[in-house]
């Protein structure tokens, strides 16, 4: 009910809580309900080379419904086609850059950002790429957003919510600094 909350006000936001307590089956319950409203878009989940498979496994368990289709892989240029008939589109982070222009082209109704801590660092070519992809919703699932420093909050919330939180110099004197 909080993801359909908050995609229902035109809101982001991030998902985060202990390892095993169901980010993955609740952001499918999310999507399911977000297709069921509004068909037609397809969502995006980008997640570690290795967590890829368990969210197509997951899908499968829990939302066969859904029309997931999983790029990864040296062949997955011959899938490229088929994004626009899939519910859920699934690739990692490393193929974020490798195919970046192929999905910054493409307008994603919800964006999900899988161990949201990828993109702790904001001067990182995959945080840049994750902030200009086009999406409608935007969610972050981590159980980690914050590492080390406030500094990798502030990069998740960039991704989010430009803006909300200042630039990032205006954020670390008076926010990270302060508080650290």
């Amino acid at each position: 009910r909080w993801l359909q909350f908050l995609a229902g006000n035109g809101l982001h936001g991030i998902l985060a809580d202990d390892m095993g307590l169901g980010k993955t089956v609740q952001t499918l319950a999310h999507l399911t309900a977000e297709r069921e409203k509004k068909p037609g878009r397809p969502s995006l989940v980008i997640a570690p080379t290795s967590v890829v498979p368990n969210w197509a496994a997951e899908v499968e368990k829990f939302a066969p419904h859904l029309k997931a289709l999983v790029l990864q892989g040296k062949d997955r240029a011959a899938l490229f086609s088929k994004i626009v008939k899939a519910d859920l589109v699934l690739t990692s982070y490393p193929l974020l850059t490798q195919d970046f222009e192929i999905l910054k082209a493409q307008d994603w109704h919800t964006l999900v950002l899988d161990e949201a801590q990828y993109i702790k660092n904001p001067k990182a070519l995959t945080a840049k790429n994750a902030c200009k992809l086009n999406a409608a919703n935007r969610i972050c699932l981590s159980g980690t957003p914050m590492e080390n420093h406030l500094g990798e909050l502030w990069s998740l919330m960039r991704f989010l919510m430009p803006g909300f939180l200042g630039d990032e110099k205006t954020f670390n004197t008076n926010l990270r600094k302060p508080i650290e």
